[in-house]
């Protein structure tokens, strides 16, 4: 009797470390971002890989993307207070870059659920649409999508009517 409550509280000591742990990362850098387009490209079914790209949309939803800097050139004194003040309020950085999926359809949709939370149903029902993938990396990406594609794109391409039904209902709402 002595060894299982022993055993019980050494579980309950070790579960919510653990818990917490598996739910609260600091950072998400371009490393991370780089390893999970190689195991990506090496998936050959596509159900896999829209379950994969549905997984990496929503984990990297937690992470707040770097933001282009800010001049104060031109500005008096209290501008660039209210300035930093307004900066100062926004939710602190902790992705070194993130990658890029667009999906194009009847026009292009940035999938980042950060920026675009309208599209999580969408996202969430990715693995049943018919979508064709290309990866753009390096300069192909930078030269098309700038700044925000220094860790890769994800192009996803779907004429699949449920998917365009999916868009049009977002569109729809906003």
């Amino acid at each position: 009797m002595k060894l299982f409550t022993i055993c019980l509280f050494l579980v309950t000591l070790t579960l919510p470390a653990n818990a917490q742990e598996t739910n609260t990362k600091a950072l998400l850098t371009q490393n991370e971002n780089e390893t999970w387009l190689q195991e990506y490209q090496q998936l050959e079914d596509s159900e896999e890989k829209l379950k994969m790209i549905k997984a990496k949309i929503l984990y990297d939803a937690q992470f707040v993307g770097p933001r282009p800097g800010i001049s104060l050139t031109g500005l008096n004194e209290e501008q660039r207070q209210a300035l930093k003040e307004r900066e100062s309020k926004k939710p602190k950085v902790t992705a070194d870059c993130k990658i890029l999926f667009v999906l194009q359809a009847t026009q292009s949709h940035i999938l980042d659920l950060e920026k675009s939370p309208q599209y999580k149903s969408l996202v969430e029902h990715l693995e049943t649409f018919s979508i064709s993938d290309t990866i753009l990396t390096g300069t192909s990406a930078s030269a098309i999508y700038g700044s925000r594609a220094r860790c890769g794109v994800v192009l996803l391409k779907t004429e699949d009517s449920k998917a365009l039904d999916y868009l049009e209902n977002i569109n729809n709402q906003k």
